[in-house]
């Protein structure tokens, strides 16, 4: 048995829960979910439901996804799905809008990400985004040290990404190492996620977490030093120190949903920068008296970093087009459905 505070309960969820109704309803968390089933414990036992109507008519963003917390009602059914103090989301796999929710109420995101030749300051960043615009925790995980001897260095690179960087590199192989490393991160009532690009090492880590092999990884091979990722879907796994592990399946590809929020937060020098700008809507793009180019310039600004930020902002700009589209043309058929009932009834 597991008491609600060990399974990351907090008065953030209990405050929305009146009194009087609180003990007609069960709080329990959602640890999977595959297609329309998920699994959720409670204080006193492990449940499985297949959602009903009801939550698959309603919008995705509001239906429970790994992580959440949702009200039993009397009959032991799912019935109210409780505010999320922390959401993890992404824009679906395709060209679309459409937003994909991962995961809900995670504390720290470890973000992983190999000393070989998967190492891209641009892709941590992105992530950094990600986690900080969900308001979750990032800590970056640099794994293979031991393949790359300016580690040390690098780890200090990473940190200067972000105001609030934490960064950690450790050779993921080692399991001991990991857990003191990422222990400082998981205690009671913790829930931690893992996020990183396939073969980075994160199963690995992952294992030496859970102490057994929950999760498949293979040797790497010398030819490629690339790993081969098998997580195919997202689960939650209780941990010895009384916290909670999630995993997700490596990304190809991280397609950022709308993320303005977590862009300024972790771009904020560069946002600083453009206040000193002489023009306020200057695009840092050869503009007179433009304090971002001369910051470049001078070298107190990485160009990398720049044009990385101004990916992610036309990246941005481009959702909202779509999104504004996708809007006015919901407008416009609204409109035609009403104008079309109005057509009937005159007949």
């Amino acid at each position: 048995m597991s008491s609600l505070s060990d399974l990351g309960w907090r008065a953030f969820f209990s405050q929305q829960i009146p009194i009087e109704e609180f003990d007609n309803f069960t709080p329990a968390r959602i640890i999977a979910r595959v297609g329309h089933y998920i699994t959720a414990l409670t204080e006193s036992q492990q449940r499985s439901f297949q959602l009903s109507g009801k939550w698959l008519a309603k919008p995705p963003e509001e239906q429970p996804i790994i992580g959440d917390w949702v009200l039993l009602d009397p009959q032991g059914l799912p019935s109210l799905l409780l505010e999320r103090s922390t959401l993890l989301e992404r824009r679906a796999a395709g060209t679309g809008e459409r937003r994909q929710l991962m995961a809900a109420n995670i504390d720290t995101l470890f973000i992983v990400s190999g000393l070989d030749r998967d190492f891209n300051l641009s892709r941590i960043e992105r992530y950094l985004a990600l986690a900080v615009k969900g308001g979750v925790r990032p800590v970056v995980v640099l794994t293979k040290a031991d393949l790359n001897p300016d580690h040390e260095k690098l780890c200090r690179e990473v940190e200067r990404l972000y105001e609030n960087g934490v960064a950690v590199a450790l050779d993921a192989r080692h399991s001991d190492a990991a857990l003191s490393t990422l222990g400082a991160w998981i205690g009671p009532g913790e829930t931690v996620a893992f996020m990183g690009s396939s073969g980075a090492g994160k199963s690995t880590l992952i294992n030496s977490l859970l102490h057994e092999k929950q999760q498949l990884t293979r040797e790497l091979s010398q030819v490629d030093e690339r790993g081969v990722h098998t997580t195919t879907e997202r689960a939650m796994f209780p941990l010895a120190g009384g916290g909670w592990l999630l995993d997700t399946p490596g990304m190809r590809q991280l397609r950022l949903g709308e993320a303005g929020d977590g862009l300024a937060e972790v771009f904020n020098d560069i946002e600083d920068l453009a206040h000193k700008c002489r023009f306020n809507d200057c695009q840092h793009k050869g503009e007179p008296a433009c304090a971002v180019a001369a910051a470049v310039e001078s070298g107190e600004l990485d160009s990398r970093r720049l044009a990385n930020y101004q990916k992610l902002q036309r990246e941005q700009d481009k959702l909202k087009e779509k999104t504004h589209e996708r809007h006015e043309r919901e407008r416009g058929f609204g409109r035609m459905v009403k104008n079309a009932k109005r057509f009937k009834e005159d007949k």
